[in-house]
């Protein structure tokens, strides 16, 4: 049973704005990774000789990702409207919060939800292979498979099977879709997939995973009401907070590996102290503190300082 809009004073806006906040267009963290994985080729010098058709495949690998991204969220808000859990998380809040559901404050009806969702999801799994089709498939054939199966599997987060309501469904699908978002572009054009990018990818990936587990603490009540099984609903409260603590030792220890192993001068490395510094605050305020939304919003910030210090290690630390 899903929930009637909610009145609010939301003034009317352009239809396109209302789209955008349903595919939570504001994430705009996914475009980091796909400009690191243009870094990761710069550093190894595969850009410097990239032909127009190899351009072409990176903007539509940009444009698969924003609209796997976009039809995943979309279907999210979807499946949270109609099992109710929407209004229940997002009950009390204030109106600019409320904004973000378009379905909720009744900006966009549900065919124009799921049509959206619909064009969205096919234009996110089929952009990349259809251009490399059209270039003659001068890609490695694996890539071919992962740039279907991860953008498929994405927008099933919250509808078909339903990933996000699977126990290490949800975390594994953040985990996976951001690394693929810095591996891709790479990938397609260098042919094989370096070291140095699997480690970024990870590095992504797992930021984007803190960001939506702490989201996840907040919405505990209202997942655990409709059935959606995340880590913050099936652990107690002291093993998710134990988890959280492992997501920050696994990234200290990335980074270690990613500077120290790699072609990268491992005196680059100081271009990542803020964001091991950010991570250690969020911790403190959305574990020791309790103030998830905090912590939620210094993991966003720690993306922006993360991305811009590995985007700096990547220009400067580089040996080419």
């Amino acid at each position: 049973m899903y929930a009637a809009p909610v009145a609010t004073s939301i003034s009317a806006r352009p239809r396109i704005v209302s789209y955008l906040r349903l595919g939570k267009a504001r994430m705009y963290h996914y475009l980091y990774g796909w400009a690191l994985g243009l870094l990761l080729l710069r550093s190894e010098g595969f850009l410097s000789g990239a032909s127009r058709e190899d351009m072409l495949v990176l903007a539509c690998v940009l444009v698969g990702t924003l609209a796997a991204q976009w039809s995943a969220a979309a279907a999210d808000d979807i499946t949270g409207y109609l099992n109710g859990s929407d209004a229940h998380n997002y009950r009390g809040r204030p109106p600019v919060t409320m904004a973000r559901k378009p379905l909720i404050t009744g900006e966009l009806s549900l065919p124009q939800a799921v049509g959206f969702a619909l064009v969205t999801g096919i234009v996110g799994v089929f952009a990349v292979p259809a251009v490399a089709g059209i270039l003659g498939w001068r890609v490695p054939a694996p890539a071919i498979v992962v740039a279907l199966v991860v953008p498929a599997l994405a927008v099933q987060y919250s509808c078909g099977i339903k990933l996000s309501y699977r126990p290490l469904g949800l975390e594994s699908v953040i985990l996976v879709t951001g690394a693929y978002t810095v591996i891709m572009p790479y990938w397609f054009v260098a042919g094989a997939i370096s070291r140095e990018t699997l480690l970024v990818g990870a590095l992504f990936g797992l930021w984007l995973l803190v960001v939506v587990s702490y989201g996840n603490a907040s919405d505990r009540s209202g997942d655990a009401a409709v059935g959606r099984r995340t880590l913050a609903v099936v652990l107690p409260p002291l093993w998710f907070a134990v988890g959280l603590h492992a997501l920050v030792a696994v990234h200290a220890v990335l980074l270690a590996v990613l500077f120290g192993t790699t072609s990268l001068r491992p005196g680059s490395l100081v271009f990542a102290a803020p964001v091991v510094i950010m991570h250690l605050i969020q911790l403190w305020y959305g574990v020791y503190k309790e103030r998830l939304r905090t912590a939620r919003f210094l993991v966003l910030l720690s993306i922006d300082l993360g991305s811009a210090g590995l985007a700096a290690a990547l220009i400067v630390g580089s040996p080419s």
